[in-house]
């Protein structure tokens, strides 16, 4: 995976994205690399790679609406978590 990737959720946990832009930007550029991967030059380290596919499973839980089942997050729990993954 890529550090654009990486910077376009740091942006979003720095707060620069709204939530529905982040999750069906990053879930769409992220299904892109991953399916690219082979002819990509992924220089992003393991580590990053692993942050970037729980950000992927976090943006997948993002559901920006009331009624949202309990394990569903918001958009401040989501932003809580993504910067949790990213480490700051």
């Amino acid at each position: 995976m890529s550090n654009q990737l990486y910077e376009l959720a740091k942006r979003f946990a720095d707060g620069e994205i709204s939530a529905e832009a982040f999750a069906d930007l990053f879930m769409e550029r992220w299904k892109q690399q991953r399916d690219a991967a082979p002819n990509m030059d992924t220089r992003a380290p393991n580590a990053v790679c692993e942050s970037l596919s729980t950000i992927f499973c976090l943006a997948d839980l993002f559901h920006p609406e009331a009624d949202r089942e309990e394990y569903e997050l918001d958009e401040t729990r989501l932003r809580f978590e993504v910067r949790k993954a990213l480490g700051l």
